[in-house]
């Protein structure tokens, strides 16, 4: 593995070097540059496969320079070091092409972190053949816009239309996991598990370790107990994804509301990105903020599906238009405000299970028209008498 760090500072480069003396079993040959122009110069001539950059002299030049690196074909991994790990610099860190980061001062064993995942870029384990599904990938960087809730129920809707094992759910909310709740599901095996197995998982395995649901859907939950017991890389992950693409027509991925490498990440190897959002002031800042940030990572409308969640026409709420021109994005789906949705949730259910003839079911049949590219009729199975009549005397 070819190192270089870019950094005049010799507390920077001693921990850098020491992490490096502890890669034995391995040879890593490291290279130290003074300035950016330097180490550019270098990382070509070096053929640098990572190289650390120390953003804490120049930053506007350091992230010029994280740009170039990262466009390099024998670059593999760029990091960034920053002095003050403000959400903006640390996206226009991710945008310039930074794939980690650590933090100042550097510590050692950071920095042989980072450096053991990079060895892992660079030894890929065999990616599954014939991948056939699309991954969809539910995402906002503000939470509680319900992005959960409509993830869980448009999964459950086409499992019920594609049938039983056609389609997965995945919790990558790696902080605040719900989808086993909300789905009154009790797993016996949990995210963490594929992650323990990724560098063998396949198919079959993966599907051991999912649990079933009634509907015929299969859920890698996340466990809700120790959320934050397991340091989840970016690779781990996507090998996830892909072998579930290469055995599910569908494969759905719930996130965690940040615009974090992890989540970006989740996003590159997505089919489509389910952008969802509400018409009230901030939520709809924050939508207009992600999708500023995805378009220029070169995302256009046939990639991102945005979705305006929970709408009512009451009086002071903002109304469809000005929140597409707000957003200046088209809104693909207009979801209604719908009660029954929590009360089919506060039952582990779906509300396109307990309540198909809702308004907010229907809408969500269309969705998944939309994402699947086919007609959005679907064999909904029928209420029974008494939900029915619960829906009618709610004056649906």
């Amino acid at each position: 593995m070819r190192i270089l760090v870019i950094s005049p500072n010799d507390a920077f480069r001693q921990p850098a070097q020491a992490a490096c003396l502890r890669f034995t079993e391995s040879l890593v040959s490291l290279r130290l540059a003074d300035s950016l122009g330097q180490g550019l110069e270098l990382a070509h001539q070096f053929e640098a496969e990572v190289v650390i950059v120390d953003l804490t002299r120049n930053v506007e030049a350091g992230l010029i320079a994280i740009g170039d690196l990262a466009a390099a074909k024998m670059t593999r991994l760029v990091v960034a070091s920053i002095d003050k790990s403000t959400t903006d610099l640390m996206t226009r860190a991710i945008r310039a092409g930074a794939g980690e980061f650590i933090a100042q001062p550097p510590q050692e064993d950071e920095i042989h972190a980072v450096l053991r995942k990079a060895q892992r870029m660079l030894s890929p384990v065999e990616m599954p053949e014939n991948r056939r599904g699309r991954i969809v990938v539910a995402f906002s960087s503000k939470g509680g816009v319900g992005k959960t809730t409509l993830t869980c129920n448009l999964a459950l809707l086409l499992a019920q239309k594609y049938g039983a094992g056609r389609v997965a759910l995945i919790d990558a909310n790696t902080q605040a996991p719900n989808v086993a709740p909300m789905l009154d599901l009790r797993p016996e095996r949990w995210l963490r598990d594929a992650v323990e197995e990724y560098r063998r998982l396949d198919g079959e395995m993966l599907s051991q370790i999912m649990t079933p649901h009634p509907s015929g859907l299969m859920v890698l939950a996340h466990s809700a107990d120790n959320p934050l017991g397991l340091d989840f890389d970016e690779d781990q992950l996507s090998k996830i994804l892909l072998v579930a693409k290469a055995n599910f027509d569908f494969v759905l991925v719930d996130t965690f509301p940040l615009l974090s490498s992890l989540n970006l990440a989740l996003l590159d190897l997505s089919d489509q990105i389910m952008l969802v959002t509400e018409a009230v002031v901030p939520a709809l800042r924050s939508a207009r903020y992600n999708l500023q940030v995805l378009r220029q990572a070169g995302y256009g409308p046939g990639r991102i599906l945005l979705v305006l969640n929970r709408f009512t026409r009451f009086r002071g709420n903002v109304p469809v238009e000005l929140a597409q021109e707000t957003l200046d994005w088209p809104i693909e789906t207009v979801l209604p405000y719908d009660v029954h949705a929590t009360i089919a949730a506060n039952n582990g259910k779906g509300i396109v299970e307990m309540f198909p003839d809702s308004k907010l079911s229907q809408q969500i049949v269309e969705l998944g028209g939309l994402i699947s590219g086919e007609s959005a009729t679907t064999s909904r199975p029928r209420a029974s008498l008494g939900e029915r009549l619960m829906v009618f005397l709610r004056g649906y």
